[in-house]
């Protein structure tokens, strides 16, 4: 086993426990109602991993489930719209294009902002995956960041839009 999967396992067991523990204090306050919340977000999340991981993707599973550690200012979240799927020819293609522009991102955007990133994956029989990923932030970046983001998309096939809600990047991985 590699390190950078041991890694990922060490910080994964971490999250665990702390996600038990914080219902364990809200119970040991006798806040039985946001316990129940806590709880109920703990499953919702873990229902989205079991999603991801019925992909077959496992380069880009680990990539995800180690992403709020591998990267300080950004914090994501996930959702996968899928018919179960076996996309592991797709595994590269889609893990490299998301580190692009996370790592694009992480060049242009100020490193003292925390990011909330949010990841969409639409996927369904015979189309291609959509990918669309969200990088929110409480103030609208300048455009000169907006520029640069955009003048790095080089070869790739990526629409990004700077709106409200902040930049939002898509692409299409066609189904092989």
């Amino acid at each position: 086993m590699s390190d950078d999967t041991i890694r990922v396992l060490q910080h994964y067991r971490h999250d665990l426990m702390n996600r038990l523990q914080i219902v364990q204090g809200y119970l040991g306050m006798g806040k039985a109602d946001k316990a129940e919340d806590k709880l109920s977000e703990t499953l919702r999340h873990y229902n989205e991993e079991r999603k991801l991981m019925s992909l077959n993707m496992p380069a880009f599973m680990l990539w995800i489930i180690g992403f709020n550690h591998s990267y300080e200012n950004f914090r994501l979240t996930y959702k996968i719209n899928s018919e179960h799927r076996d996309l592991r020819n797709l595994d590269s293609i889609l893990l490299e294009r998301c580190q692009y522009i996370v790592g694009i991102c992480k060049d242009v955007l100020d490193s003292q902002i925390l990011y909330d990133t949010k990841l969409e994956l639409e996927i369904s029989a015979d189309s291609p995956i959509k990918a669309t990923l969200l990088i929110e932030s409480e103030s609208n970046e300048s455009v000169q960041e907006i520029d640069a983001i955009k003048n790095r998309n080089e070869s790739l096939e990526i629409d990004i839009d700077n709106t409200a809600d902040g930049i939002i990047f898509g692409f299409s991985v066609p189904c092989q």
